[in-house]
């Protein structure tokens, strides 16, 4: 399923009180629309591209870089060992995987001025 096209961003929502459904939207400012257009796939072989789509955050930036993946825990956790999105790296929970939609949520600190521990519920969709 992971492999078989390529994801989007559709959301990211904060879960702050850490019992795994989301509370809110993430603050403004922490994703910036040269991220959430980016396009992820993911192949079988462990590897991945990302392809920032048409906004760059740094136009100097390739248009794909490559990156790393991992199962781990019986397909229940993704490992990135550098991020896909903005504290999205190292090993990220898996909440749901279907034809249609990948849901991921990651504990992170968010930065100032919010200076959160968090879980980050990340959405990304075909």
């Amino acid at each position: 399923k992971i492999s078989a096209s390529t994801w989007k961003y559709d959301k990211a929502e904060i879960d702050a009180n850490k019992d795994g459904t989301a509370d809110t939207p993430v603050p403004a400012g922490y994703l910036e629309a040269c991220e959430t257009d980016n396009l992820i796939t993911f192949k079988v072989d462990g590897t991945g591209t990302i392809d920032e789509g048409a906004n760059k955050c740094d136009p100097s930036d390739p248009q794909s870089v490559g990156f790393s993946w991992t199962f781990k825990n019986n397909e229940t956790i993704l490992n990135f060992p550098t991020a896909i999105i903005t504290g999205v790296d190292g090993d990220v929970i898996i909440k749901s995987l279907t034809e249609t939609s990948m849901v991921l949520q990651k504990a992170v600190t968010l930065p100032a001025p919010f200076s959160l521990d968090v879980n980050v519920i990340l959405t990304l969709k075909h």
